[in-house]
């Protein structure tokens, strides 16, 4: 038995030469370890991170959206509503018309059926603002809800854009003016003269030199 432990005692007589070295070594080799297991859990952070903010359309598509209504409405507010949401659906979350709201104007110029998006302002107009001239119905709605009433159907439709009352689809035959943009233009209703879709940050210099002589807020 001694001569089996005597056998060991140059090996034990170099580890004793070599002893620094090797606390050191196992010193690197540890702090490796550790460096490497919080780099593969940092990894693993930004990558779920990534896949929920991807997924976040999809929480938008099959969630709810907020939607600013004021006006002449009863219960003007910030409403959460689920998407896929129409006009009418919000008008009546916002406890209907009031009293003060132009309804012939609302019924002619506002697309009940139309759904609603994220983010999007809904005004109603009141008499008292249609009657100032702060609103003014567009001819083309007039001319298609109304024909034959007052106005002869062969006068040319007036080709100028009414910023307060238009629709997406009519913004949208504006040079350098998207789906995108239209809607932002009616997110930021009133206007009570166009240069504010410039002070309002709702277009840029370029767009708003190409657009200025097709729109009016009159």
């Amino acid at each position: 038995m001694n001569g089996f432990i005597k056998s060991f005692a140059p090996l034990l007589k170099k580890l004793r030469k070599y002893f620094l070295e090797i606390i050191l070594l196992t010193v690197a080799l540890v702090i490796t370890i550790i460096a490497f297991a919080v780099y593969a859990k940092n990894n693993q952070e930004n990558t779920d991170q990534e896949i929920v903010t991807n997924n976040q359309p999809d929480q938008i598509l099959f969630g709810k959206i907020f939607v600013d209504v004021s006006g002449a409405v009863k219960k003007p507010n910030v409403y959460k509503i689920l998407f896929g949401a129409r006009i009418k659906d919000i008008v009546d979350r916002a406890g209907g018309l009031s009293d003060e709201a132009d309804t012939v104007f609302f019924n002619r110029n506002f697309n009940l059926a139309r759904i609603v998006t994220d983010q999007e302002k809904i005004y109603v107009p009141s008499i008292v603002e249609i009657n100032n001239g702060v609103f003014v119905q567009n001819q083309r709605t007039l001319d298609y809800t109304s024909p034959g009433t007052g106005i002869a159907s062969n006068v040319p439709a007036d080709n100028i854009i009414n910023l307060n009352s238009a629709t997406v689809e009519e913004f949208d035959q504006l040079p350098g003016v998207g789906q995108t943009t239209a809607n932002k233009i009616i997110k930021n209703r009133p206007y009570s003269n166009i240069e504010e879709l410039l002070t309002k940050k709702v277009v840029n210099k370029s767009v708003y030199e190409k657009i200025k002589g097709l729109i009016s807020t009159n």
